[in-house]
């Protein structure tokens, strides 16, 4: 029996469509084989394959996999994939063995290969899995995904979800676990079978390990401030604030349950966390903001500018544009706010079309009733549809939100609302009193969006003061003053999704009385 260290084996990754094969096709397969010869330079295939003529790319898919249409351009017939596949298999030798991260995915959609190809679904060759593999030698990671133990050997993160990059990685991935499968006696593939097959047992693994020494976090400062959780290379995973960093950084240290997996997945990468400190926890917020948006980490999800951006609209809220011009003169506004929801459900009932609501189609008599009862409740004059505009809309939201902060405080009506959602109240409604409702929460929300507008344009050259410290923070064109004395240098620039998300944080804490102006 040859020793795993001396025998040719196969890296495989696929990628999809859909999660199983009868939601979704094989769209790239990709390999390398691990030679002991060549252990440290790696070849790898990958192969685009043509879909039926019937199935077409997810936009979201091909956002994922980064498909570009020179790719699909040269994508082949499956039958030409599976042809290369069966001729590196050769390659191998006898009993060839294939390895995948997660390979139960992989299973499924290669017997669907083999069945289109060969009219079975029996593969010729051992595939395992190295994810089982790693949960059986590491059982106290947090996580055993595969960039997780990829970064917890040391591998570079990718924030790339694509063919080279699996590959890479369960390369790496299996080289390291080699020597550990050597020390559990696990020299070759029937042993390593047979392991595999044992019933596992180590179901209570206790607490999870991490690369960060308890002792190093436990001496953190309790200040404000932000901290960097990076990799092995130094790579920033994430950014936070934190009230104390000494408690917020070692928050994600404590308990087995319940964790979240992406944030287990993070956690297993990180080797080191750097540390800024603040004097309160409102710079902690806009440092946190400026910091996400300079270094784009994978594992932050809010706050980032990659995949955000900033409108204006014209005067009848009818087109819009990303600058601001003598044209486009209503904004900033976020591309998909409680405004744009306004124009949209506007547009349709201006229009008479259906819209969807709750996965069901509601037509235009619907829609008609729905208004009438909102007027009817709301002691509005029922406007004739065609006289309505997204001006006269925003007025009537303002007039709803004044009924409602003059019971509820002042920026409190989504919590409002999550609490309501919470108590069913709105089950035994017919569908013309839900759509009714609706119409007030989105007017609302709008009104809102437009109050929100006018304050961060106005905080844009502002003066705070915080009030625990008695700090002055300084703004001018949405940009802070670090020497008051020196403004000369801050001219009138672009408003960007930076200025957006710092006038959005000193306004909330204006809200919460935090800072005062000045």
């Amino acid at each position: 029996m040859i020793n795993l260290s001396q025998k040719k084996i196969l890296i495989l990754d696929c990628q999809t469509t859909g999660m199983h094969p009868s939601t979704g096709s094989l769209l790239q397969i990709g390999w390398s084989i691990v030679a002991p010869s060549t252990l440290h330079e790696f070849e790898i295939e990958k192969w685009t394959l043509k879909l039926p003529k019937e199935e077409a790319i997810p936009s979201k898919i091909k956002k994922m996999l980064h498909l570009t249409d020179e790719d699909l351009k040269h994508s082949v017939e499956p039958k030409i994939v599976f042809e290369n596949l069966q001729s590196v298999l050769k390659e191998l030798g006898l009993e060839p063995i294939v390895l995948a991260h997660y390979a139960q995915f992989e299973n499924s959609f290669l017997k669907q290969f083999y069945l289109e190809q060969t009219q079975t679904d029996e593969l010729n060759f051992k595939l395992l899995c190295t994810q089982k593999i790693a949960k059986r030698l590491l059982p106290h990671l947090p996580s055993h995904n595969l960039k997780a133990i990829a970064g917890y050997f040391k591998w570079p993160n990718s924030p790339k979800n694509e063919i080279n990059s699996h590959v890479s990685m369960t390369i790496h991935v299996w080289l390291q676990l080699l020597p550990k499968l050597f020390e559990q006696n696990i020299a070759c593939s029937n042993c390593l079978e047979a392991w595999l097959a044992t019933k596992y047992t180590n179901k209570n693994q206790g607490a999870y390990h991490y690369n960060i020494e308890r002792l190093e976090r436990l001496k953190l400062s309790n200040k404000p401030g932000i901290y960097r959780m990076l990799a092995e290379d130094g790579t920033i995973l994430y950014i936070g604030k934190a009230t104390s960093l000494k408690a917020r950084v070692n928050s994600y240290f404590r308990g087995t349950k319940n964790r979240d997996r992406r944030k287990l997945e993070m956690l297993t990468q990180v080797w080191d966390i750097e540390t800024i400190e603040c004097d309160t926890p409102l710079e902690a917020a806009l440092l946190e903001s400026d910091e996400i948006k300079k270094w784009t980490p994978p594992y932050n999800v809010l706050l980032k500018s990659d995949s955000r951006s900033l409108i204006y609209y014209n005067d009848d809220y009818s087109k819009y544009n990303a600058d601001k011009s003598s044209i486009f003169i209503h904004g900033p506004y976020k591309t998909y706010d409680a405004l744009a929801i306004l124009i949209e459900f506007f547009n349709a009932f201006k229009t008479q079309v259906n819209i969807e609501y709750r996965d069901a189609q509601i037509t235009p008599e619907t829609l008609n009733s729905a208004y009438s009862l909102f007027c009817a409740w709301h002691q509005l004059n029922h406007q004739s549809i065609k006289s309505l505009s997204i001006r006269s809309s925003l007025v009537i939201g303002y007039k709803l939100l004044k009924q409602f902060e003059k019971v509820h405080r002042k920026g409190s009506f989504q919590k409002w609302w999550t609490n309501e959602k919470k108590k069913n109240s709105e089950d035994e409604l017919v569908i013309e009193e839900k759509i009714a409702h609706k119409m007030a929460r989105i007017l609302i929300r709008a009104a809102e969006a437009k109050r929100k507008n006018r304050m961060i344009l106005r905080l844009s050259n502002a003066t705070f003061l915080i009030q625990s410290t008695q700090k002055k923070i300084i703004l001018r064109n949405g940009e802070i003053i670090q020497d008051v004395f020196n403004q000369t240098k801050h001219e009138r620039s672009a408003f960007e999704l930076l200025h957006y998300d710092r006038l959005s944080i000193l306004l909330s804490a204006l809200n919460n009385k935090t800072i005062t102006l000045i």
